[in-house]
């Protein structure tokens, strides 16, 4: 690069190289958003980004150092001291039995809580990991039902237009009608008014569409609604739903509830070791300075005494076992509840199904040739402008129902890959 300057050539500055190089980085990663986004790449932005989803990795991190720490003993002590010291000189040779010490001590709790504890910690580490897993499963059914949902909505304008173009053929018969003498100027007006309410739905339509952009950027975490491909995805067909039920019991989110039982269960058998007592041992060792006094070594055991039970161990060992059970019930209200979810929607899927069939092969085009056979008998006189205008608003409505149909059987199959999800995702 030089810089053209009449009688002279100036040498680049290596400013202005790396300014260059700048602008071309900054154009190429503009044009690389510009991009359309697919869902594929949504969805890894998505599980890559996502704040919930690693503050719950930061959580499992916590758990799994959490279980190496409570399995190790408490830390010993230290103890140094002076014992016997005169007030008078505080001299340690005035007097006999005034001594300095040092001793040590260490603390055993009850038998295997350690052990216990350090089991309990791993499996809620398990039942943390399990849980980002379904809360990963989780992000990606949001996304994909505002990606279909704004898919729904670019669609349905594109419909909405095609339906300008239908109702301007209206507007064009009706006009020839009026040209002929054969038609009134009100039926032009009515054949106008009815083409041109039609850009108030579309202005409705890109609202919607605004909003779920703006949802999808939320999900991703970026700073600017993205520019999504316009094709539908296809999602994986769903499995039968005995096959579905089967395999509910390695759903994510039930796997966690399972760990969260298991966790509780463990607990109980934790608040058991309370019932024998801790011990702690220690060891000191005193230094005396007054002539022909001897040193002095000092050992001892202190035990705790559970001698109260009654009012302190059978309470934990009994808030323990309702804690385990209250796990234990809020795991069998989960599954219940995706078992139901499960056959709800597969029951959705399969009757949405058949409703897309049903208007593709059979409502929607025998609606599209009773327009086109309404608008021929208008053109010839042998029909109203009134059944004309009603055959174009049900080609409109059937239009837009399919889409409702290709909609919500593409969510009903993202929520049954979501139920029948086994913690493949991950951030």
């Amino acid at each position: 690069m030089y810089a053209n300057i009449p009688g002279r050539f100036i040498q680049p500055t290596w400013g202005s190289i790396r300014l260059s190089v700048g602008v071309l980085l900054l154009l190429s990663a503009t044009s690389a958003w510009a991009a359309s986004l697919s869902l594929r790449d949504a969805e890894a932005i998505a599980l890559r980004q996502n704040p919930g989803l690693g503050a719950l990795t930061q959580k499992i991190a916590e758990l799994r150092h959490k279980a190496v720490a409570v399995a190790q003993l408490p830390d010993p002590h230290l103890d140094l001291g002076a014992a016997n010291l005169p007030l008078n000189s505080f001299s340690m040779n005035q007097q006999q039995m005034s001594m300095l010490s040092v001793g040590l001590s260490q603390t055993f709790p009850s038998f295997g809580k350690l052990g216990l504890e350090g089991q309990q910690a791993g499996i809620e580490a398990q039942a943390a990991a399990d849980t980002l897993r379904g809360q990963s499963a989780e992000l990606v059914l949001l996304l994909r039902r505002a990606w279909l949902q704004a898919l729904y909505t670019e669609n349905a304008m594109v419909t909405v237009r095609h339906q300008e173009q239908l109702e301007a053929e209206s507007v064009q018969a009706a006009l020839a009608l009026y040209r002929s003498a054969q038609g009134s100027q009100a039926e032009v007006l009515r054949a106008q008014l009815a083409r041109d309410s039609l850009a108030n739905d579309i202005t409705r339509l890109q609202a919607e569409q605004a909003s779920d952009l703006a949802q999808i950027a939320q999900i991703l975490n970026l700073p600017e609604p993205p520019s999504i491909e316009k094709q539908w995805p296809n999602l994986p067909p769903p499995p039968t739903l005995a096959e579905m039920e089967a395999r509910l019991s390695g759903q994510p989110l039930l796997r966690a509830a399972q760990a969260q039982t298991r966790a509780a269960q463990m607990g109980v058998q934790v608040a058991k070791t309370g019932y024998w007592p801790d011990v702690t041992v220690s060891v000191g060792y005193g230094q005396d300075f007054y002539p022909g006094s001897p040193n002095w070594l000092s050992a001892g055991v202190n035990l705790s005494l559970p001698i109260f039970p009654g009012d302190r161990q059978d309470q934990d060992v009994a808030a323990a076992q309702a804690r385990a059970q209250q796990a234990q019930y809020r795991y069998d209200d989960q599954h219940l509840a995706l078992t139901q979810q499960a056959r709800a929607a597969f029951a959705r899927y399969e009757s949405y199904k058949i409703q897309l069939q049903r208007m593709d092969r059979q409502l929607l085009p025998t609606a599209r040739n009773a327009f086109s056979a309404t608008l021929a008998a208008y053109s010839a006189g042998r029909a109203g402008l009134n059944t004309v205008l009603r055959t174009q608003k049900e080609v409109l409505d059937y239009a837009l129902t399919r889409l409702q149909y290709r909609r919500d059987l593409a969510i009903s199959a993202a929520e049954l890959d979501f139920l029948t999800a086994q913690g493949e995702m991950q951030p």
